[in-house]
């Protein structure tokens, strides 16, 4: 206030205007005074701060301004009822926790959900990407059999550095070299695979590693998204006698753009309107298949050429360039069966059509993949969830003729007693929609769903975690997933 006051200082006599008619000669001219000037700037600074609480009172008082203030506080009630939140000092009233020091935000990861004695039946949402390790468990119960298989291998084979530096750089079949490090994920190499197949599955591995409630183990390692699995790695798929890999959730978990399935949440959603909308009864009772000959040829051949002359085929051959013969995935669901041949290894239709309350009608596997052990073929049992062609017992002369990818020829007896089966599901509807029913309840609703896919990346992290037999070395030059997306899928470093 003195500086401000300071600037009204008095001026000099002369400069003062005068009336000398009403001045006396005997008193010398006089002037504003600096202690006028500075009481009334003072009584001016006042009167300003009492209109100015005035005004704020009255605002106060306004009813709207009211109703604000109420509707906030309904919400931070609804927030966190009784007003005591964990943060709160004494005042706000204590909940008893510790209040979080600064920096230690990377110690902070919970351990366990806290429900005690969760069941497999225990309601829960199948698309929570935040499950932790003992809600997993509860809800998915044998999911980790793979893990759990590659885990007694590679503890009889040592995971060492050396062994994943010769996996990774085998030059052939390694589309990223992958760190996990305090819940994050990083790149220290990455190659493009066909289409966008690592895209989505670095997606998906991502999705799974920030949504974890619970601190997972630093690891280091390499997949592959080939269509058969690869020594060592993170792959989409086995056959029996392939045991050094380690098997992870397929890309289609996360988004299969090429074909127009769109993001797997996506596709869900449709599938779900579809079933709401289709009743078992108004579902088309044939056997339904559409896709490419240029793989699985051999088995789709025999399929297609045993299926022909009945009635209840609709199993046709696919041609991408007629887009008005393609069926989009979700109006899959409008058949009651559904033929499964296998690709060139697996097929990736197989998530899909367990979205849909369909039976599905295949051979036995040929190639594993993480969930397919889960598979129950059994006719007698009331948890059919699939149904196998069974096969031809004893030497026959009987086949198909069939095509390799080659072109070579052969004959296949694959799909020969596929008429038997399709006859006995459609003279025995009750059972076919309990298969269909069983398939929907285990697969969609639970063992195929978002979920589930997140609790195994996490469980397949720590089971690998297991058996490294070195420590996994942070630099902090690798590339975060997060600039990897910015960067046009490149590492730091690499042009645009």
């Amino acid at each position: 206030m003195v500086t401000f006051m300071s600037r009204y200082s008095r001026l000099p006599n002369n400069d003062l205007p005068s009336n000398n008619s009403e001045i006396s000669s005997s008193k010398p001219p006089t002037a504003f005074g600096r202690a006028r000037v500075r009481w009334a700037l003072i009584g001016a600074a006042f009167l300003s701060l009492l209109l100015l609480l005035g005004l704020a009172s009255s605002q106060a008082d306004h009813p709207s301004v009211k109703s604000w203030r109420a509707t906030a506080s309904q919400y931070a009630g609804k927030l966190n009822p009784g007003g005591k939140w964990p943060w709160s000092g004494s005042s706000g009233g204590s909940t008893g926790q510790s209040r979080p020091q600064a920096g230690q935000e990377m110690e902070k990861w919970i351990n366990g959900s806290g429900r005690l004695d969760l069941k497999y039946d225990d309601p829960f949402n199948p698309e929570d990407l935040t499950l932790t390790e003992d809600e997993c468990d509860a809800f998915f119960p044998g999911l980790w059999d793979e893990i759990d298989r590659s885990v007694r291998w590679f503890t009889k084979h040592p995971n060492t550095k050396e062994y994943l530096d010769r996996v990774c750089d085998d030059g052939i079949w390694s589309h990223a070299r992958v760190v996990v490090h305090n819940n994050r994920v990083y790149l220290k190499y990455f190659q493009q695979s066909a289409f966008t197949r690592i895209n989505a599955a670095l997606g998906l591995l991502q999705q799974s590693v920030i949504t974890s409630r619970e601190r997972l183990p630093d690891v280091e390692f390499c997949l592959s998204t080939n269509d058969w699995g690869s020594m060592g790695k993170m792959s989409l798929d086995r056959a029996p006698y392939l045991e050094d890999v380690w098997l992870m959730p397929d890309y289609g978990w996360y988004s299969w753009p090429e074909p127009g399935v769109g993001s797997y949440s996506e596709l869900r959603e449709k599938t779900l309107r579809v079933e709401r909308s289709t009743k078992w009864e108004e579902k088309i009772p044939k056997l339904f298949w559409r896709g490419n000959m240029g793989v699985g040829t051999a088995d789709r051949e025999s399929m297609l050429g045993v299926s022909e002359k009945y009635e209840w085929n609709d199993a046709k051959p696919l041609d991408w360039g007629k887009p008005e013969e393609i069926v989009p995935m979700e109006d899959h669901c409008k058949w009651k069966f559904h033929g499964f041949p296998e690709g060139m290894t697996y097929s990736g239709r197989l998530r899909y059509l367990q979205n849909c309350k369909v039976v599905i009608v295949t051979h036995e596997p040929r190639w594993i993949q993480h969930w397919t052990h889960l598979y129950n073929a059994d006719p007698t049992s009331p948890d059919q969830n699939i149904v196998f062609v069974p096969p031809v017992q004893g030497p026959t002369s009987e086949g198909i003729e069939v095509h390799d990818e080659k072109g070579e020829v052969s004959k296949s007896t694959t799909w020969l007693r596929l008429p038997e089966v399709m006859e006995e599901l459609l003279n025995d509807d009750a059972k076919a929609k309990r298969i269909a029913e069983n398939q929907w309840n285990f697969f969609r609703e639970r063992y195929v769903s978002p979920a589930s896919a997140a609790c195994y990346w996490r469980k397949l992290i720590k089971g690998y975690a297991s058996t490294q037999k070195f420590d996994v070395e942070y630099h902090g030059n690798e590339t975060s997933y997060e600039s990897f997306v910015l960067l046009g899928n490149k590492l730091k470093g690499q042009p645009r």
